[in-house]
């Protein structure tokens, strides 16, 4: 006997098997990493009085969830993400060291033209030329490096999500139908961890290019302007950069709620894709043109409201960066001509242009270090603008970095079957802690097992779960004891809405068992069919083999023989040749009938041959004798049938019933 999660359903490889226990492995050393109480909705089930953290701020949680996600983005020091952020730093020092020349040969070329050396400023020209071509390369190939680190941080952090959203322990659907932390995951998954790669693969430019510019440029500057004009333009820097990160606006926490309304938008549109031929009927296209329209008001409301709190911090920004900087760089550059009798830590750079005077008789040196001097203070300039617009660009990132964060941990906390949890209130009688309630997902307290030749439910109340962790779940059936062994056909029967699918979703593990006992078999020997039938993308052959691939079909040695077979079974024997063969890729929603799509469901009953085989209204659009062939060949496979359904038609072709209601 095993305890859930023990089976696991398909033909699967030594390889692959060995590739999942890897999987679980690192999943089980990361989840210490991922906790709940990070993200904005954790903090709701800490004790009251507790800090709060918030989307969009630069604090420790920020550098917790960046600590964390960079375990998945950097595995290992001989990833080859750390090969491109080698190669890239190595690029930026090269760009650093070729802006000092560029600075140097400025003046020099400025200075032949002032003497009049008309064959020394060709000849720097051509120099110019010269370094234009690295010059170009390595701006070309920084910014390749960052394309290049943004997808490979993508395809780490993509994989890694779908590995976790895609698994045996259904957490994309816990994630969608049974928790209510994250809307809109499609959202999370291709919109936000996109974003995130960017905005992370450009903050190391963005920050690492003018950090190194800064350093490098104020050691030439020492050179060139003195020790005091080099720390009064650092004293400048920091206090302007002190205004500056005043004055800025939220912009993390604004990102994220941008995020979240593009989404709601996007599941809007997504909606009315997924239901328009029920929304045509009911003729709802107002209605439903009136959610879309909200939605996009308040996206566009928040955008408008965004761009108004922009104005005044770019106002200042560009004031302080593009004017207040420059003026006092020419201050600074003209000190070691002026003042060096007032200042005598600016006598050695005055000295040197002085000698460099004296020997040309006019001021072609002295234009010189002008020009370079001035030349490393626009770069220097141009790094600390960009330090300071990479303070917007971190802001951003903090928000992304939330939303990405909040979707991992959130699956790691299903992947442990965690659910959201209750707030922490008083009791408003006696001021204890209230009660959780009941049927609440934060309390499961029933056994699941499985690999059990047969299914047995032993004192298990059937619960719709709430989203809600403040509301209990809805009682449809009370506690209930039934065994099914092999052989035993059971028809479960009773009015709408009793709660006869919802034995389905207990028994098949989407649904938890609060309270009792569940015994099943394994994924692989029990078969769930839905009352919707669903068709996937891909080729007619992979219809009827779902979920294998064609693989896993070769795998177990089965053939496109046995495939008509199993068509035949279930009178739909002429497909392939209407269809243009088992290879045939169509978009098979569309192109198949309600029957033919049911059939097409039972056909995959018939392909995996399990020894148990759950059927929810799944023949409600075939006809009765075609239904009725199917049962009877059903049984003749030795395939043990649970059927819910009403139709009193169904009942001759099982031997229990289970009356509900």
């Amino acid at each position: 006997m095993r305890s859930l999660h023990g089976g696991k359903a398909g033909a699967y490889s030594a390889g692959q098997w060995a590739e999942g226990d890897e999987r679980e492995q690192r999943f089980d050393k990361d989840a210490p990493y991922f906790p709940v109480s990070l993200t904005d909705k954790g903090a709701l089930a800490q004790a009251p009085g507790a800090g709060k953290p918030s989307a969009g701020k630069l604090d420790r949680a920020f550098l917790q969830q960046l600590r964390a996600l960079a375990r998945i983005l950097i595995p290992s020091m001989a990833s080859k993400e750390v090969a491109i952020i080698a190669m890239h730093a190595a690029f930026l020092v090269l760009r650093t060291w070729l802006s000092v020349i560029v600075a140097e040969l400025d003046g020099k070329i400025v200075k032949h033209l002032v003497r009049g050396q008309g064959r020394k400023f060709l000849a720097g020209l051509l120099s110019w030329f010269a370094i234009a071509i690295p010059a170009t390369y390595t701006n070309s190939m920084i910014r390749f490096l960052e394309s290049k680190l943004a997808l490979a941080f993508r395809t780490r952090l993509t994989q890694y999500v779908h590995d976790l959203y895609l698994n045996d322990n259904l957490s994309y659907y816990k994630l969608l139908m049974l928790d209510g932390r994250i809307a809109n995951p499609d959202q999370f998954i291709t919109t936000d961890v996109a974003r995130f790669c960017n905005k992370l693969s450009s903050f190391l430019s963005n920050l690492g290019k003018p950090t190194l510019d800064t350093i490098i440029f104020n050691i030439q500057l020492i050179r060139g302007v003195g020790l005091q004009g080099t720390v009064g333009m650092f004293a400048m820097y920091m206090a302007t950069a002190s205004l500056l990160r005043a004055w800025t606006p939220a912009f993390g926490k604004m990102a994220a709620s941008h995020a979240e309304l593009e989404g709601e938008f996007r599941a809007n549109h997504s909606r009315l894709i997924t239901n328009a031929e029920e929304i045509a009927f009911y003729r709802g296209e107002q209605r439903e043109g009136e959610q879309l329209h909200d939605s996009l008001r308040r996206l566009l409301q928040h955008a408008r409201s965004v761009a108004r709190r922009k104005i005044s911090h770019v106002v200042l920004e560009d004031m302080v960066i593009k004017y207040t900087w420059s003026a006092f760089g020419y201050l600074v550059c003209a000190l070691p001509f002026f003042l060096q009798p007032a200042l005598p830590g600016l006598a050695a750079a005055a000295a040197a242009s002085a000698r460099g005077s004296s020997d040309d008789g006019g001021g072609g040196y002295r234009t010189q270090r002008f020009i370079t001097n001035k030349r490393i203070l626009v770069n220097l300039s141009d790094a600390g603008g960009r330090m300071m617009y990479s303070i917007k660009e971190i802001m951003e990132l903090t928000g992304y970095t939330s939303r990405v964060y909040s979707l991992i941990s959130t699956l790691h906390a299903l992947r442990r079957d965690e659910y959201e949890q209750p707030a922490a209130r008083a009791d408003p009688d006696d001021g204890s802690a209230a009660r959780t309630p009941e049927f609440s997902l934060s309390c499961i307290q029933g056994s699941v097992y499985e690999d059990i030749d047969g299914i047995r439910l032993v004192d298990v109340p059937i619960v719709a779960p709430s989203t809600d962790p403040s509301v209990g779940g809805e009682l449809l059936v009370h506690p209930l004891t039934w065994e099914v062994r092999r052989g035993q056909h059971w028809m479960i029967a009773g009015p709408n809405g009793v709660g006869k699918t919802s034995v389905l979703r207990v028994l098949s593990g989407l649904w938890p068992a609060f309270a009792g006992l569940v015994e099943r078999p394994e994924p692989s020997e029990i078969c769930y069919i839905p009352q919707r039938p669903y068709l996937s993308l891909g080729s007619l052959r992979d219809q009827v083999i779902y979920p294998h691939t064609y693989e896993q079909m070769q795998a177990l040695g089965r053939t496109d023989d046995e495939l008509m077979e199993v068509l035949h079974a279930v009178h739909l024997a002429y497909l392939p040749a209407r269809e243009g063969g088992f290879d045939a890729r169509k978009e098979w929603k569309d192109v198949l009938s309600g029957g033919e799509k049911q059939r097409i469901n039972l056909a995959r009953l018939f392909y995996h041959l399990p020894r148990f085989a759950v059927l929810d209204e799944c023949t409600s659009a075939v006809s009765a004798d075609v239904e009725g062939l199917m049962y009877e060949h059903a049984k003749r496979l030795g395939i043990t049938l649970i059927t819910i359904s009403h139709r009193p038609a169904l009942y001759k072709y099982h031997t229990f019933l289970l009356r509900l209601g």
